[in-house]
């Protein structure tokens, strides 16, 4: 067992590491029983060395135990008293710091992470300890790392958008030690000083500077940016359209620096020094060429590791680079699997949590992905007896053959995690990848790196290598944007749960390790003895005698079996239930509420947004995700209460990307980006969007009436002599009713709208669930209308700690005195609520317990 157990030490320890830092990750803040657990096992090892006895399990809990120990610092920090986060959430300070990173650059703005020394405030200096990640509005202003700045900003603790599956920002941010965020206009920071810091990794830093200014001088266009990223692992320059085209066309790993990248390095280093040394008599006495070779040929490799920033995927190169090359030193057999996962626990030993990295996971699944898939496959003409010196055409072929089914595999592999993550597959990518990555990878990186060693000893050499590789580049986009343009290049699609993923490894294992059971007559026997056999064979070919020699059969068998009772149950939960479900999304200032209606059919009214989507894309962000982990592809209904962009421009990206059949609006236009690039949508996907006065007042669908309360069919013509009618009070208020209950959804009208909607629809508006109107601002929420309404629930959408202050004081005091159950997106973090008609289900996502 132990031998089975431990053919490959390296990966049974890994696998434990990795289940201790996920564990520590999930179920934190139990580090002094994980020391007693390290403290016995690591006696109990200790003492069967000593004895000269064999330990199974032992090794495991250990690594288990220093696996959740790891990762504590992180997820329960011990922070000094003068920490940042002691000042967070407070009055504005004056910051003073050191850029920590490279400023990141992008359109209008600009990002780094701060190390801050110290915070101005009362009159008093204070020492701080902390990083923050600091926003500059604009880009003129040249910001380097090192340099110390001071600026005047409130800071802010970083907080979630608390749905349920939602991405962890706050996590991602601890993970790189960085604990609160601030904001400043360039006008408003001040430079004081830049610091030369000195050391290997400043003269590193400073060549990449200078690379990228070479590379940036090498002509026009939107190669630039690429090659910044293929050489110098530098992302920040490529056009965010240029980024979504290499996903479309399945590439997107080409902008990774990896494996191919570090190979290059190293075979190149390695030819080139057994050439030197060939020419040292000492070398060639001791026949140490080669082996020397290796050794100097490490060098390089660090260095352009170094040089390209050291993502997980370079690490991971590299660390299996100077693995191989090690194994050729020592003349032993070389393991990739091994290697592989020895590479995974390294860059796990230095920083755990790169386990929750999309890069670490990405990387190392691609590759294990390729290494055992490769292993699995045989080319169907490489057993030919017949073949003893191959001819040239047989290998071009095998060479083809095994590129095609690195690639198959890297795809395949990666493809529930591309799911989970991006929600997206190209159905290109094979075929793109097949053409594209022998121009990127065989042409334009190899001479983009010529160019870099050249660098130093000629300007003009490395410019001449940079510019070529910029020509081939500039053809291989040029394919890249081919594909990417294809309609069908890509699709989008639902998220995999973490059942259906594992899942699909383990179908993939099975898959591969499948092999027919083959039976040979055997010869010299009589015509009786073969038909006995034959009998006998069709015996041990029988279904359960398969299962029985096969376990991956078995194996597979149970998994599509599994899968198939997991689609049974997203059937019955996306189409087959009978209660109505309400959602309102935790979209922080503005308003956004899912409504799955029995049948199916759903309703998405208002999408929340921030002014600028380039600066955060709610709907892509935040909404899409969430139809994405329910299944959902198709919004039946989009409502546009009113054209504010907290409402309006999360529905750009549903109205794009998902297949919608309708959008109600008032027909208010707005003269705003957003509202232009909405309409645009809707005409180019053919969507219906029939005019205001043509809408049914009241639809019955699936059970559930939908009754349009407001505004007035003319309200269009009576805001031109009243100029209370805005955008707020003109917005659209909907009740919605499922048997004995109701919702409410008064979008962001007002005092004056309130009083005429309690004129009009009176007693209609009784309702059990009121969306609190304007976010639960002073001047709605009036007491005639709430008085009408009577809710027995009140939810408000709005973000923790509002510039606005929503919801204000006095209406939420009002509230609670008419006896409701009060709840915010700000503190409970999206809401669901489900009812079969009779009663009410309410489940916030931070407070599961509350009903």
């Amino acid at each position: 067992m132990t031998d089975k157990l431990y053919s490959r030490p390296v990966i049974p320890l890994l696998l434990s590491m990795m289940s201790g830092i996920a564990s520590g990750v999930w179920f934190p803040g139990h580090g002094t029983w994980a020391y007693i657990v390290v403290s016995v096992f690591a006696c109990l090892i200790f003492y069967a060395i000593a004895k000269r006895k064999t330990v199974v399990f032992s090794p495991i809990v250990l690594f288990l135990s220093l696996g959740y120990l790891s990762v504590q610092s992180w997820v329960v920090p011990d922070l000094p008293s003068h920490h940042v986060v002691r000042f967070a959430d407070t009055d504005p300070w004056e910051i003073t710091g050191v850029i920590d990173t490279f400023p990141a650059k992008y359109p209008n703005r600009q990002k780094f992470i701060l190390r801050i020394e110290t915070l101005e405030g009362y009159k008093k200096i204070f020492p701080v300890a902390g990083k923050i990640r600091v926003t500059v509005s604009g880009n003129s202003l040249k910001l380097t790392k090192g340099a110390r700045v001071a600026f005047y900003s409130k800071i802010r603790s970083i907080r979630n958008f608390n749905n349920p599956g939602g991405f962890d920002y706050k996590r991602y941010m601890v993970f790189k030690k960085v604990w609160a965020t601030a904001y400043v206009s360039e006008k408003r920071l001040a430079v004081l000083k830049i610091e030369s810091e000195k050391g290997v990794f400043r003269l590193i830093e400073d060549a990449r500077r200078k690379i990228s200014d070479l590379i940036e001088n090498t002509g026009s266009g939107k190669q630039q940016g690429v090659l910044k990223a293929l050489i110098v692992g530098d992302k920040n320059s490529i056009p965010q359209d240029l980024r979504e085209a290499f996903n479309r066309a399945g590439v997107g790993h080409l902008l990774a620096i990896s494996g191919l990248h570090i190979g290059i390095v190293a075979s190149a280093a390695f030819l080139f020094f057994k050439w030197m040394l060939s020419h040292i008599n000492l070398f060639l006495w001791n026949a140490w060429t080669k082996k020397g070779a290796v050794v100097i040929s490490v060098v390089p490799v660090f260095v352009y590791g170094l040089l390209s920033g050291m993502s997980p995927s370079t690490q991971r190169a590299v660390i299996m680079v100077t693995v191989f090359l090690m194994a050729f030193l020592f003349e032993s057999e070389y393991d990739p699997m091994n290697t592989l996962a020895l590479a995974a626990m390294l860059i796990l030993v230095v920083h755990p949590p790169s386990l929750f990295s999309i890069s670490f996971q990405l990387s190392f699944t691609a590759v294990l992905a390729i290494i055992y898939g490769l292993s699995r496959v045989q080319i169907p003409w490489a057993s030919d007896p017949g073949m003893i010196k191959k001819p040239m055409r047989y290998q071009v072929a095998k060479k083809l053959f095994y590129f095609f089914m690195a690639s198959f595999f890297a795809i395949l592999g990666t493809l529930p995690l591309v799911m989970f993550y991006f929600n997206q597959i190209s159905v290109v990518g094979l075929l793109a990848n097949f053409l594209i990555v022998p121009l990127i990878g065989f042409i334009v990186v190899p001479l983009g790196l010529i160019g870099v060693f050249l660098y130093p000893l000629t300007a003009s050499g490395a410019s001449v290598c940079l510019k070529a590789g910029a020509v081939v580049l500039a053809q291989a986009l040029d394919i890249v944007e081919f594909f990417a343009d294809l309609p069908f290049a890509a699709v989008k699609t639902v998220t995999p749960t973490y059942f259906e993923i594992c899942c699909f490894f383990i179908l993939f294992w099975a898959v591969l390790n499948l092999k027919r059971v083959q039976s040979k007559t055997p010869e010299g026997q009589n015509k009786v003895q073969r038909a006995q056999y034959k009998v006998h064979s069709v015996k041990r070919r029988m279904p359960w005698t398969v299962f029985l020699r096969k376990p991956a059969t078995l194996v597979a068998v149970l998994v599509i079996i599994a899968l198939s009772a997991d689609a049974c149950y997203w059937l019955y939960n996306r189409f087959w239930h009978d209660d109505f479900r309400m959602t309102m999304v935790d979209v922080g200032h503005g308003s956004a509420a899912l409504l799955e209606l029995p049948g199916g059919y759903n309703i998405l009214i208002d999408g929340g947004g921030f002014s600028d989507n380039s600066v955060f894309d709610v709907g892509a962000r935040i909404i899409a995700p969430i139809l994405w982990r329910k299944k959902i592809k198709t919004v039946d209904t989009l409502v546009l209460s009113h054209p504010n962009s907290d409402h309006l421009n999360g529905l750009i990206y549903i109205a794009e990307h998902f297949n919608v059949k309708n959008v109600w609006t008032n027909n208010e236009a707005s003269n705003t980006f957003g509202y232009k690039k909405f309409m645009e949508v809707i005409e180019k996907n053919n969507i219906q969007m029939p005019r205001y006065k043509e809408i049914s007042r009241i639809h019955d669908i699936n059970g559930v009436c939908l009754d349009i309360l407001y505004p007035p069919v003319d309200f269009i013509d009576k805001r031109k002599i009243e100029s209370w009618r805005n955008i707020n009070n003109n917005s659209m208020v909907i009740k919605v009713t499922f048997g004995s209950k109701s919702f409410l959804f008064p979008g962001d009208i007002k005092a004056r709208a309130e009083a005429e909607l309690v004129a009009t629809a009176g007693d209609r508006l009784k309702s059990t669930v009121l969306m609190a109107p304007h976010h639960g601002s002073r001047t709605s929420n009036t007491e005639p209308f709430l008085g009408k309404v009577n809710p027995e629930v009140v939810i408000v959408s709005s973000r923790w700690k509002s510039r606005f202050e929503f919801p204000h004081p006095p209406v939420i005091k009002r509230y609670k005195e008419m006896g409701c159950r009060i709840l915010g997106t700000a503190r409970h973090g999206a809401i669901t609520i489900s009812t079969d008609g009779q009663t009410l289900v309410v489940s916030p996502t931070i407070n599961p317990n509350f009903s």
